[in-house]
């Protein structure tokens, strides 16, 4: 299933589909796989996870293809509660390997890859991983390429068979780990937040709404 190509992919779905209601499906299957998700995730390696980031000199977020915007998503959070975050989309392995080449044991890697898996993230991981770092993987299996070159597995269900790929406990896991390193460093993200809202103030970045709330 991991080996199905976007055309049988799209073969595939249009199969399940049969018909039916296609809203009702696809967030039916999410929901589900949400909840797989919260079964099937060890909470001593999301800990381990947690604690890996927080300890980390630099951390370096690795999502290519699909997975850019769960890379992007997490490191634009992540820099508020970390001094040296990187965040790494290049989906080719030279420019990949040209962002990570000065990786230490300091470090920590979070790459993240999901079927059809990413060639380019499961060798930065290795390459990582080799160099002494602390390698967090979220992919589906620890079975996975990235899994089996991880030292902490985050496993979240995505289903690949269909065209557009399922990336809603993923996103939640993140959001997890994002919250969990929040809680950590409270009083830095307030110092930092009660800067930036005189800033976003000062300059309307936000539009003002009756009674206060901003979105």
């Amino acid at each position: 299933m991991n080996r199905l190509t976007s055309v049988q992919r799209i073969e595939v779905a249009n199969d399940r589909l049969g018909g039916q209601d296609i809203v009702s499906l696809v967030l039916h299957s999410d929901a589900e796989k949400l909840r797989q998700t919260e079964d099937m995730l060890d909470r001593a390696q999301f800990q381990k996870a947690v604690q890996a980031i927080l300890d980390a000199e630099r951390v370096y977020i690795l999502g290519v293809r699909s997975s850019a915007p769960l890379a992007n998503f997490l490191g634009y959070y992540l820099n508020y509660l970390s001094p040296n975050v990187h965040v790494v989309t290049a989906s080719g392995e030279g420019e990949m390997f040209e962002r990570i080449v000065a990786v230490k044991p300091e470090d920590c890697i979070l790459a993240i890859s999901f079927p059809r898996y990413s060639s380019a993230t499961v060798s930065a991981a290795r390459y990582c991983r080799e160099a002494g770092s602390t390698v967090i993987g979220l992919t589906d299996s620890v079975l996975s390429p990235l899994g089996q070159n991880a030292d902490i597995v985050l496993e979240a269900k995505s289903d690949m068979v269909s065209l557009v790929d399922s990336l809603v406990a993923p996103m939640s896991v993140i959001s997890a780990l994002i919250v969990a390193i929040a809680s950590k460093r409270e009083q830095r993200l307030a110092r930092i937040l009660t800067a930036l809202e005189h800033i976003w103030d000062e300059h309307n970045v936000y539009e003002k709404q009756e009674g206060g709330n901003e979105h």
